[in-house]
């Protein structure tokens, strides 16, 4: 029984992952401007800060796997591995171009 595991690994992995980008928010923007906007003190910013881990977890167990942040925008993971995939073909087809034209010539290695 001690040894037993009762949180799941999966929430527990999107959790971590909640808790980083909302730190990151947080970090992208002053504490003070935080502050102002909601009208409290500094320290309360910091001090509420202190609950996003547990919070976090229950927005994991809730279903929500990922925050999307003003100017962002999420892509489904096939169009990532897609874009990604075209980025990769690109880069060979310019590396191919390129090489050829500094590559020495056979002329060039035989004299």
């Amino acid at each position: 029984m001690e040894l037993a595991k009762t949180r799941n690994m999966n929430i527990e992995f999107i959790s971590r992952h909640l808790l980083s980008a909302a730190h990151q928010a947080l970090v992208k923007t002053k504490q003070t401007v935080i502050a102002k906007i909601l009208g409290v003190a500094d320290s309360t910013v910091l001090r509420r800060a202190e609950k996003y881990p547990e919070m976090m977890e229950q927005l994991a167990a809730s279903g929500v796997e990922d925050f999307v942040m003003k100017g962002e925008k999420k892509l489904p993971l096939d169009q990532y591995r897609w874009l990604l995939t075209v980025a990769m073909e690109y880069s060979k087809i310019q590396l191919e171009m390129t090489g050829n034209e500094n590559a020495p010539s056979a002329r060039t290695l035989e004299a």
